[in-house]
C-alpha cells in the first residue's frame, strides 16, 4: 500500500510537470495549452486526452489540439467546447482558429448564449472578428431534446459585440407545425438599449375592423429615446402616437407623450360620436436639484421641480392609445400642475402651479385655475423641553380665469401649542391656540348677469383653541400584546371678524349655493367639536394581528347641537393567508348607514383572491345618492405551468356588470401562452346623452417566445350600445 501510494504521488508531480512546463512554453506569445501528453516539434505543438487552450477572453477543450506557432492556427478535433468571456458556450465536431487574423471555422455547429439562454444549431458556423456567419439551422429558448417551439432559418450571423442576432427566411414552428413566416427576423441577446421595431400588437373587431399597432423605437444616444406608434383601425380610423422621454442630469427626467387620432365618417356616424379627430399631449419631468444645476445656488437645503401637464381634445385621446378599450379612462377633468420647493433645516418655500380643463365643458374660460400659489412653512419648534410647540404657514394664491372675477388670496396660520404628561405619563394633555388670518382681493371683469355682485376687498380673521387629552395603554399576555389608545379633544370656536366680501356673503354663501359670488367664498362655519376616540391593538411576535379604531364627533353652531358621523375602521388578520377589513359610517341624523367597505382577501401561495363590497348612502343638494359596487378577484396556481384566474366588477344600484374577466396562463421555461375572456362596459362621448355607453366583449390571446418576445392578439366580439 506503501509502495502505491508512493507511485500515486509521483505520477501527480510528473503530470503537474508536464502541464506546467507546457504553458511556460507558449506564454510569450499569450496563448496556454495545458494537458497531460503536450508535445512541440519545430513550431507544431500537439495536445491529446482533452488539452485545454486559453486566449484572451477564450477558453477550448477537445480530444486533440494543434497549434503552429508560425501561422498561428489552432485546430481542435473531437467534442470540442468553446467559451467566449461569458456570452456564449459552443460546442462542435470540429474548429479551426487562427489567432492572428481573428478567424474561425466549425462544423457542425451548437452554441448556447449564456444572456438568454437561447440556442442555435447549424450545419457549419464561420467567423472573422466580433461577427460569426450559419449556414442553415434552427434557434429555440426551449430544450434542445424536444423543443416547444423552434425557428428554422436558411442563414443566419450572430455580432458578439453588439449582441444582435439576424435570421432570414425564418419559419416558426410549434412542436413540428409551422405557424409563422417571416423575411427577416432579428433580436438582441442582452438589455441594451438599440433601435429598431417593437413587437406588434393585433385585433379584430366587428366595429372596428383589424387593429395593427407598431411600436418603432429610436434609442441613438444613451440619454433619450423616442417610440413612436402608429395605428390602423381598417373599420374605424387611424392615428399615430409617440413618446419621447430624456435623462438631462443625474437628478431630472422626463418625459413628452403626444397623439393624434382621425375617425371615419361611417364610424362617426354610425355611434353618433361628438369629435371627428381626438389630440393631445401629456408632458412629465422631474428634477432633484434644479435651483443646484440650473442657477448655481450652492443651499444647504434640497430643491425640487416637478411638472405634469396634459392638454387634450377629449378623453378618447387617452382610451384610443391602447390596443383595447378595458383600461379605458372615465374622468371628464383633467389637471395639469407644476409643483417646485426648496427645504431647509427650518424652512420651507414652495410655488405651485394647477390648471384645470373639464372635457366635457366647449371652453374652460370661466374655470377658476390657481396660477401661481406661493407658500412658506416654517417646520416645528419646540422650547421649554418640548412642552411648547410653534409652527407657522403663509400661502397666497391667484384664482385666475380669463372671463369673469379673478382674485389673489393670502393666508397666515400660526398653530402654538402646549403639552405635558400627567400622572407618571399614565395621560398626555394638549392645548392648541390656532390664529388664521385670510384676506382676498378681487381684479377682472364681472360675469354677464352679477351687476348686483359686490367684490369688495375681504377680510377674515379666527381664533380656535383645541384641548387634548390621551393616554397609550399597554398590557402584555403570554403571547399576544395589547395596545388601548383612548383620546378625547374639543374644539372651541373663538373669535371671528369677517369685512368686506367675507362679511356681504357671510351668511349667503352656503352649502349648495349657485351665485357666482360664491366661488372665491371657502370658510367653513365655525363650530364647537367635542371628538371621542378609541383605538385598539392586538400584536403578536411584534406582527400587528387586530386593530379597530372608533371616532365620534359632536358638533354645536348657532343652529343648535349634530351629531357627526360614528366612524369605525376594523383590520384583522384572521391567520397567515386570511384578512378581514371593514369600515363603518353611521349617520344619526337620517339614521342610515352612511358608507360601509367589506374586504376578505386571502393568500396561500397557489390560491390568491379578494372579495369587496362598496355601499354609500349620501345626500347631494338634500337629494339620495347610492352607490353599491362588489368586486371580486381570485386566481388559482394548479401547478408549475398552469395559472387560472378571473375578476368581475357589478354595479348593485345600476344592476350592470361593469366588468368580468375569466382566463388561464400556460407558463414555461421558453414559452407562455394565454387565453381570457374579457366583459366590459364603458363610456363614449357622443351627442345622444341616453347611448353614451358601450358594452364590449373580447379574446385576448397572449404568446410569448422567450427570450424572443411576443405579443398580444384581441377579437373583439360585440361592440353593443
Amino acid at each position: 500500500m506503501i509502495l502505491v501510494h508512493e507511485l500515486w504521488l509521483l505520477m501527480r508531480k510528473i503530470l503537474l510537470l508536464s502541464m506546467v512546463s507546457a504553458s511556460i512554453l507558449l506564454g510569450g506569445e499569450r496563448v496556454e495549452i495545458i494537458g497531460t501528453q503536450v508535445d512541440a516539434n519545430g513550431s507544431l505543438v500537439r495536445a491529446a486526452s482533452y488539452p485545454t487552450l486559453v486566449y484572451q477572453d477564450q477558453i477550448v477543450s477537445a480530444e486533440k489540439l494543434t497549434y503552429d506557432r508560425n501561422t498561428s492556427i489552432v485546430e481542435a478535433f473531437g467534442h470540442v467546447n468553446t467559451f467566449k468571456s461569458g456570452q456564449y458556450h459552443s460546442i462542435s465536431e470540429y474548429s479551426r482558429l487562427n489567432l492572428e487574423e481573428e478567424t474561425r471555422y466549425s462544423k457542425p455547429y451548437y452554441v448556447i448564449d449564456t444572456n438568454s439562454s437561447a440556442w442555435m444549431s447549424t450545419d457549419e458556423a464561420s467567423g472573422c472578428q466580433n461577427k460569426i456567419d450559419f449556414a442553415s439551422g434552427a434557434l429555440s429558448g426551449c430544450n434542445s431534446t424536444d423543443p416547444l417551439w423552434k425557428m428554422r432559418f436558411t442563414s443566419a450571423d450572430y455580432n458578439t459585440e453588439t449582441q444582435w442576432v439576424n435570421m432570414y427566411n425564418a419559419r416558426l414552428f410549434i412542436e413540428d407545425v409551422p405557424v409563422m413566416y417571416f423575411p427577416y427576423f432579428g433580436y438582441s441577446t442582452d438589455n441594451t438599449r438599440r433601435s429598431g421595431l417593437l413587437m406588434p400588437f393585433f385585433g379584430i373587431s366587428n366595429a372596428e375592423g383589424f387593429y395593427y399597432q407598431q411600436p418603432i423605437y429610436f434609442a441613438p444616444q444613451n440619454w433619450w429615446d423616442l417610440e413612436l406608434t402608429p395605428q390602423i383601425r381598417t373599420s374605424r380610423g387611424e392615428g399615430i402616437y409617440g413618446n419621447f422621454r430624456f435623462v438631462d442630469s443625474l437628478h431630472s427626467k422626463g418625459s413628452i407623450r403626444a397623439g393624434y387620432f382621425k375617425e371615419q365618417s361611417g364610424y362617426i356616424a354610425q355611434y353618433n360620436l361628438a369629435h371627428k379627430t381626438h389630440y393631445g399631449y401629456n408632458a412629465d419631468y422631474r428634477h432633484d436639484a434644479f435651483l443646484k444645476e440650473w442657477f448655481g445656488l450652492d443651499l444647504e437645503g434640497t430643491s425640487g421641480l416637478y411638472v405634469r401637464a396634459s392638454r387634450m381634445s377629449d378623453v378618447e385621446y387617452l382610451n384610443l392609445q391602447h390596443t383595447n378599450q378595458i383600461y379605458n379612462v372615465t374622468a371628464n377633468q383633467v389637471i395639469s400642475r407644476m409643483n417646485s420647493y426648496y427645504s431647509s433645516e427650518d424652512n420651507y418655500f414652495g410655488a405651485y402651479i394647477k390648471y384645470y380643463q373639464y372635457l366635457n365643458q366647449s371652453s374652460n374660460s370661466q374655470t377658476i385655475q390657481v396660477l401661481p400659489s406661493f407658500q412658506y412653512h416654517r417646520y416645528l419648534k419646540t422650547f421649554f423641553g418640548d412642552h411648547l410647540l410653534v409652527n407657522g404657514d403663509a400661502t397666497v394664491n391667484n384664482f385666475y380665469r380669463s372671463e369673469g372675477k379673478a382674485a389673489v388670496q393670502g393666508d397666515v396660520n400660526i398653530p402654538l401649542t402646549l403639552q405635558t404628561s400627567l400622572f407618571d405619563d399614565y395621560l398626555d394633555a394638549s392645548y392648541v391656540a390656532n390664529s388664521s388670518m385670510r384676506i382676498i382681493k378681487f381684479y377682472g371683469n364681472e360675469l354677464p348677469g352679477e351687476t348686483g355682485s359686490r367684490y369688495d376687498q375681504g377680510t377674515y380673521a379666527q381664533v380656535d383653541h383645541i384641548f387634548k387629552i390621551g393616554s397609550t395603554l399597554i398590557h402584555p399576555y403570554e403571547t399576544l400584546t395589547h395596545v388601548m389608545n383612548p383620546e378625547v379633544s374639543y374644539s372651541y370656536a373663538g373669535s371671528r371678524l369677517y369685512n368686506g366680501y367675507y362679511k356681504t356673503y357671510h351668511d349667503s354663501c352656503t352649502v349648495g349655493s349657485t351665485d357666482p359670488a360664491c366661488n372665491f367664498y371657502t370658510l367653513n362655519e365655525p363650530k364647537d367639536n367635542l371628538a371621542l376616540a378609541l383605538n385598539n391593538y392586538l400584536f403578536e411576535g411584534g406582527k400587528q394581528l387586530f386593530v379597530d379604531r372608533l371616532s365620534q364627533n359632536f358638533a354645536h353652531d348657532k343652529q343648535g347641537s349634530s351629531y357627526g358621523e360614528l366612524q369605525n375602521e376594523l383590520e384583522w388578520q384572521v391567520s397567515s393567508a386570511l384578512s378581514f377589513y371593514n369600515q363603518t359610517a353611521y349617520n344619526h341624523d337620517r339614521n342610515v348607514i352612511s358608507k360601509e367597505q367589506n374586504t376578505v382577501r386571502y393568500n396561500s401561495g397557489s390560491i390568491r383572491g379578494s372579495i369587496s363590497h362598496y355601499y354609500t348612502d349620501t345626500l347631494l343638494n338634500n337629494l339620495p345618492v347610492y352607490a353599491s359596487y362588489l368586486t371580486a378577484d381570485t386566481s388559482y396556481q394548479y401547478n408549475r405551468y398552469y395559472r387560472f384566474f378571473g375578476q368581475i366588477a357589478y354595479d348593485y344600484h345600476a344592476e350592470v356588470l361593469k366588468r368580468g374577466e375569466i382566463g388561464f396562463l400556460y407558463t414555461q421555461r421558453c414559452f407562455d401562452f394565454g387565453l381570457r375572456f374579457v366583459q366590459n362596459l364603458r363610456p363614449i362621448v357622443t351627442n345622444d346623452p341616453l347611448h353614451n355607453s358601450l358594452n364590449d366583449s373580447y379574446v385576448f390571446i397572449t404568446v410569448n417566445l422567450k427570450p424572443l418576445g411576443g405579443s398580444e392578439f384581441n377579437y373583439k366580439l360585440t361592440n353593443d350600445r
